[in-house]
């Protein structure tokens, strides 16, 4: 993992106590979070604002903390500063706005942008009626609201924000094949009926329009929307498993994973985790992935 300061210093993997690179199929697609051994001048390279280049994407710190005394490191002591980023390019959307966003018959990469972000055009870009956020509040949300109601989601590689369908993501070639076992296995249908609802809505008539009642779940009335949008609503990812493997920072969110012997999952959160140990006798690297099925229907 590298790591490497708006100036151009590289930080040296002794002075990295803990680093997580993590990549989710959420609005704000990557975060960086690490411990790392400072001393005045590198203090001052990761303060609040400043960027990081983590593996050639820049992260926004937005949260710096400096650790509780002084850590021994051979003959020298240390302090220790923890930080918390953000992948930089999608970070303003993060940001409670000063001004409303109110959009009609727009892109994707049209709000990211209205928004603040500076991203390419999203790969697999689909077209909305209209996009609200107001003043107040943080356009992530709006932005998560209207991945739903598209039945989709976004997922950030090769430094490229891109849009997949939920059911699409299963239609991939694997990224990995795994045996099933060694692996955190999780299902509840009782919380599954309880958790993702079916909604209904009114047509411009007046008549009620229905999603997927399919089984016996929670109903949640929503206005001014169609019947797909209301199916979408109720389609969703259920996390399935649990899986710590050998260090691949080559998995990103929405990648396929195939078990043998069993169902195709869909990794929804990636973290790549770095540890080193204070007596250099190396670290500890490993892959944690978080599994979904299809769920909600």
């Amino acid at each position: 993992m590298q790591i490497v300061t708006a100036n151009g210093t590289q930080i040296r993997g002794d002075l990295i106590k803990q680093a997580a690179l993590r990549y989710d199929l959420a609005p704000v697609p990557s975060t960086f979070e690490a411990i790392i051994r400072v001393d005045d001048d590198l203090s001052r390279q990761l303060a609040d604002g400043s960027l990081v280049n983590v593996n050639g994407d820049d992260y926004q710190i937005i949260k710096p903390e400096k650790g509780s005394g002084r850590e021994s490191q051979g003959n020298n002591s240390t302090d220790t500063i923890q930080i918390t980023a953000l992948l930089n390019a999608c970070a303003p959307i993060a940001f409670v706005r000063r001004n409303a966003i109110i959009k009609e018959n727009v892109l994707l990469t049209e709000i990211y942008r209205a928004a603040g972000a500076a991203i390419r055009p999203v790969v697999g870009d689909f077209r909305t009626d209209r996009f609200t956020c107001m003043v107040g509040q943080t356009p992530s949300f709006p932005i998560a609201n209207l991945l739903q109601e598209e039945g989709g989601v976004v997922r950030w590689k090769k430094s490229a924000l891109s849009f997949f369908r939920v059911s699409d993501l299963f239609n991939q070639t694997p990224a990995l094949i795994l045996p099933d076992n060694a692996t955190e296995n999780i299902k509840s249908g009782f919380l599954e009926r309880h958790e993702i609802p079916w909604f209904y809505s009114t047509a411009p008539d007046g008549s009620l329009v229905y999603g997927n009642q399919t089984k016996a779940r929670t109903a949640v009335f929503v206005p001014r929307k169609n019947r797909q949008q209301l199916f979408n609503l109720s389609r969703c990812l259920v996390q399935r498993k649990i899986s710590k493997i050998e260090f691949n920072e080559g998995l990103f969110a929405g990648d396929l994973i195939a078990y043998q012997g069993a169902a195709s999952l869909v990794i929804v959160t990636a973290a790549h985790v770095f540890q080193s140990n204070t007596d250099g006798s190396g670290g500890n690297q490993y892959t944690k992935l978080w599994l979904s099925a299809m769920g909600g229907g």
